[in-house]
C-alpha cells in the first residue's frame, strides 16, 4: 500500500538507484518524514508537492542577506523532486509487472524493475561476490519463469510472485566442504550419517518425546481412515524415537552426549529428564533409574553442572574465547579481584564503570554532573522560560533535549488521533489569525459579544487550518480525526463565550497576539538575577488592556490544568511555571503599564475554560527571580540530575516520565538510582525549587 516506511526500507535496504546516480536514503527518509506521508501513492504525491510548494514560498520570503538559507532550501526542493520522480518510476515499473499477460511478459517487466534499482552488472564491480552471484541467480530464476507460457498462458500477479518467491527460497547452502565442521540439524536429519560425535540437546520430557496430544484438526479417530497415510500420536512417538535412536546411531560409542537443562526459563519451572535419557543411564549404571535418582547419580558417564557459572569454573577446555575470558573474570572476582580491575573487562570497562556509578549514593557523571567537564554554552543570548522548566522538571531531560540536541523522532504512519501537541500548535495559530484580524478592524468593546459573522470567521479560520493539518498527515486515522475536528470546532466556538465574560468582567479589550520579545526587532525582556543579567525571548498569546490600564496577559493551554491549580501557594510551582512572570514583564514593558496580571487560559470546555493565574506583584517577582537563580546557576555549574517522581501504577512509569520523550531511553530502574542519590551534596542547590507559600 506504499506504506512510508515500506518504501523508505526498500531505499534504504540495498544500493538502489535512481537513475544514473544513488539515491539518498536518509536525506529522503527525513524529507518523507517532515512531509507527514503516510502511506498510498496519492499521499505521495500530494504531501511532496505541498511540501515543495511551502519550501518554495519559504525560499521566496527569504532575506537575501542570509545566503546559507536559501542554498539549504534550494536542496531540499530538489530533494522532493528527486523522490516524487523516483516513486513515480518505481510505480511504474511495479504497474507494468502487474498488467503484463503472460510469463514472459511478466518476468521481462521484472527484470527491468530488478534493473531499475540496482543497474545493470557492470555497476556492481564493488560489490561483494556473494552479493553480485545473488543477482545473477534472480535473473537466472526469472528466465527460467519466462519459458512457463506454455503450461498457463495467463497467470495472474499472484501467482506469478508465488512462482518467483518459491524460485528464490532455497537454502543458502553450507559453509566448507560436507563431512567437515559441525552440523546443527534437527534429529530426523541425523540418519545415515557417519559422524565423529553426536550431541543431542533438550533431551527433556515435553520435549523428547514430544507431549501425546491429539490433533484438535484431525484427531486420531480420523487419521484411523485414512490407512496409515496419516500418523496417530503413538506412530508419530515411535517415529520419534526411532530418529532419536538413529542420531545416536550415527556416532561411536564413547561420543555420544545427551544432554538436557533442569530449569526452564521460559515457563519458570523445572525440567524432568526424557525417559529416553534415563534409558541410556539405566545402561550405564546397570541398575534402573528414574528421574527423581538422576540429578544425585554419581557414576563415571553421568556429570551435572550447576549453573552456567559453575560449568565455566569447574570445565578444563572452554569451546570459545569468550567462555574462557568469562571463566577467568568468575575466578578473579571468586578471589575477591573488582570486575573493573581484570584485564579482560578493558574494552568494556566504561560501561561497568557506569553501571557501578549509577547505583552508588554519589552524583556522578553518568547521572547528569557535568562540573568537571565542559558545557556549552547554553546560557549565551536570549534564553526562554519554557527551556528553564526543562531544568526545573528534570535536569537530565534538559541535558538530553538541550545539551546533545536530541529529540522524538515522527512517525507519520504511526499516528492514529491528533496529539496534544499539535492540537495545542492548531489552536494557537487559529486564535491568532482570528485576533489578529479582529484586532485590525477594531476590537469590540468590553460589554459587546461576538457577534455571528464573528463566530462564522472564526470557523472558516480553522477550517483553514486544520485542512492544512490534515493534509500535513498528522491527524491520525479518518475516523478519529472526524471526531476531533468536530470537537475542536465546538471547543472553539464555546471559548468566544468564555471571552465574552472574560472582557466583560476585567473591562478588557485585546491589543496584542502572539506578542513577540526578543525577536522581530523587539527588544528583550532583561531581568538581573543576582550578578547576572539575563535576556529572555518569546511571544506571549495575547495581551489585553483594562479600563484602568491594567495589562492582562493570557498563555492559552489546551489541557485540563491539573497542574495550574496550586499558582497561589508557589507562583513559579517550583521553576515548571516561569511563563507568567516572565510575559507579565513582557506585557509591561509591550504596553508601557505600571500593573500587569498573567493568566493560563484553559481552550477546553472540560476544565470550563477556566484561567489561572494572578496579579504581578513583588513578592511573586521576588521568588521569580530566586528560582530564575537557582536555575541558571544549576545549568552554569554542570548539575542535570534526573527527576523522575513517584511511580505511577496506572501508566506503568514514573509521573514525571509520563509524557518525556526519552522515558524509553532512560534507564529502567531511573528511580531508584535517583531516590540513591537525593543526599548528594551536588543537588542540595535544588532545595529552593520546592514549592512553598510566598
Amino acid at each position: 500500500r506504499w506504506r512510508r516506511d515500506r518504501v523508505m526500507a526498500l531505499v534504504s535496504g540495498a544500493p538502489v538507484r535512481h537513475g544514473d546516480r544513488s539515491t539518498r536514503p536518509s536525506t529522503w527518509e527525513l524529507l518523507s518524514r517532515r512531509a507527514g506521508i503516510v502511506g498510498g501513492l496519492g499521499d505521495w504525491y500530494r504531501k511532496l508537492d505541498g511540501r515543495a510548494a511551502a519550501l518554495s514560498a519559504r525560499l521566496a520570503a527569504t532575506e537575501t542577506d542570509h545566503p546559507s538559507a536559501p542554498a539549504a532550501l534550494r536542496d531540499e526542493i530538489e530533494d522532493a523532486s528527486q523522490l516524487r520522480h523516483f516513486v513515480e518510476q518505481l510505480d511504474a515499473a511495479v504497474s507494468a509487472v502487474h498488467h503484463a499477460e503472460g510469463w514472459h511478459a511478466k518476468s521481462a517487466a521484472a527484470l527491468a524493475l530488478l534493473r531499475q534499482l540496482l543497474g545493470d552488472g557492470h555497476t556492481h564491480a564493488e560489490w561483494p561476490q556473494s552479493e553480485a552471484d545473488a543477482f545473477d541467480a534472480v535473473e537466472t530464476a526469472l528466465a527460467r519463469l519466462a519459458l512457463l507460457d506454455d503450461l498457463e498462458p495467463s497467470p495472474d500477479s499472484s501467482v506469478f510472485i508465488r512462482a518467483l518467491t518459491t524460485e528464490l527460497d532455497v537454502a543458502r547452502g553450507r559453509t566448507g566442504r560436507f563431512g567437515e565442521g559441525i552440523m546443527v540439524a534437527p534429529l530426523a536429519s541425523a540418519t545415515g550419517h557417519d559422524l565423529d560425535a553426536v550431541f543431542v540437546l533438550g533431551c527433556a520430557e515435553g520435549s523428547c518425546p514430544a507431549p501425546r496430544r491429539d490433533d484438535a484438526l484431525v484427531p486420531d479417530s480420523i487419521r484411523a481412515l485414512t490407512g496409515g497415510e496419516l500418523l496417530d500420536r503413538t506412530r508419530q512417538a515411535h517415529e520419534q524415537h526411532r530418529r532419536f535412536l538413529a542420531a545416536l546411531a550415527s556416532a561411536p560409542l564413547g561420543a555420544r552426549t545427551l544432554s538436557f537443562a533442569r530449569g526452564d526459563l521460559r515457563r519458570s519451572r523445572r525440567n524432568l529428564p526424557s525417559r529416553w535419557l534415563l534409558d541410556s543411564a539405566t545402561s550405564i549404571a546397570g541398575t534402573t533409574i528414574r528421574s527423581t535418582d538422576f540429578e544425585h547419580l554419581e557414576i563415571g558417564g553421568v556429570e551435572t553442572i550447576a549453573s552456567q557459572l559453575s560449568g565455566l569454573l569447574t570445565s578444563a577446555a572452554h569451546p570459545s574465547l569468550l567462555e574462557r575470558d568469562a571463566a577467568a573474570m568468575a575466578r578473579f572476582v571468586a578471589t575477591g579481584g573488582r570486575v573493573v580491575d581484570h584485564p579482560v573487562a578493558d574494552q568494556v570497562r566504561r560501561g561497568l564503570e557506569a553501571q557501578s556509578a549509577r547505583h552508588s549514593s554519589a552524583f556522578t557523571e553518568w547521572d547528569g554532573n557535568l562540573g568537571d567537564h565542559a558545557v556549552p554554552p547554553t546560557l549565551a543570548g536570549a534564553l526562554s522560560a519554557s527551556r528553564l522548566e526543562v531544568w526545573a522538571s528534570c535536569g537530565f531531560r534538559y541535558y538530553l533535549g538541550y545539551l546533545l540536541g536530541l529529540g522524538r523522532r515522527d512517525e507519520p504512519e504511526l499516528v492514529t488521533e491528533l496529539s496534544p501537541l499539535d492540537r495545542g500548535t492548531a489552536v494557537h495559530e487559529i486564535l491568532e489569525r482570528f485576533f489578529r484580524s479582529v484586532i485590525a478592524d477594531g476590537a469590540p468593546e468590553p460589554d459587546v459579544a461576538w457577534s455571528i459573522e464573528q463566530r462564522m470567521q472564526l470557523q472558516q479560520i480553522a477550517g483553514d487550518v486544520l485542512d492544512q493539518l490534515e493534509a500535513s498527515g498528522r491527524t491520525g486515522r479518518a475516523a478519529h480525526w472526524h471526531t476531533s475536528r468536530e470537537d475542536l470546532m465546538a471547543t472553539l466556538d464555546g471559548f468566544l463565550s468564555s471571552d465574552d465574560i472574560h472582557r466583560a468582567t476585567t473591562r478588557s479589550r485585546p491589543e496584542r497576539v502572539e506578542a513577540p520579545f526578543g525577536m522581530d526587532g523587539v527588544d528583550p525582556v532583561t531581568i538581573e538575577v543576582g550578578d547576572r543579567t539575563l535576556t529572555f525571548r518569546g511571544t506571549a498569546d495575547r495581551i489585553d488592556r483594562s479600563d484602568d490600564g491594567t495589562a492582562l496577559v493570557s498563555d492559552y493551554k489546551t489541557g485540563k490544568g491539573s497542574k495550574f491549580v496550586d499558582l497561589d501557594d508557589d507562583p513559579v510551582q517550583g521553576g515548571t511555571t516561569l511563563q507568567l512572570g516572565l510575559y507579565a514583564e513582557a506585557a509591561k514593558l509591550e504596553l508601557g503599564s505600571d500593573v500587569a496580571e498573567a493568566h493560563y487560559w484553559m481552550i477546553n470546555p472540560s476544565s470550563e475554560y477556566r484561567r489561572y493565574g494572578y496579579a504581578w506583584t513583588a513578592q511573586r517577582r521576588e521568588r521569580f527571580i530566586e528560582v530564575l537563580g537557582v536555575i541558571v546557576d544549576g545549568i552554569a555549574a554542570g548539575v542535570f540530575p534526573a527527576v523522575t517522581g513517584e511511580w505511577d501504577i496506572f501508566r506503568r512509569t514514573h509521573q514525571n516520565c509520563t509524557y518525556c520523550d526519552f522515558d524509553s531511553v532512560c534507564p529502567t530502574n531511573r528511580g531508584e538510582q535517583a531516590a540513591a542519590k537525593v543526599n548528594a551534596p551536588e543537588l542540595r542547590r535544588r532545595d529552593a525549587l520546592s514549592i512553598h507559600e510566598t
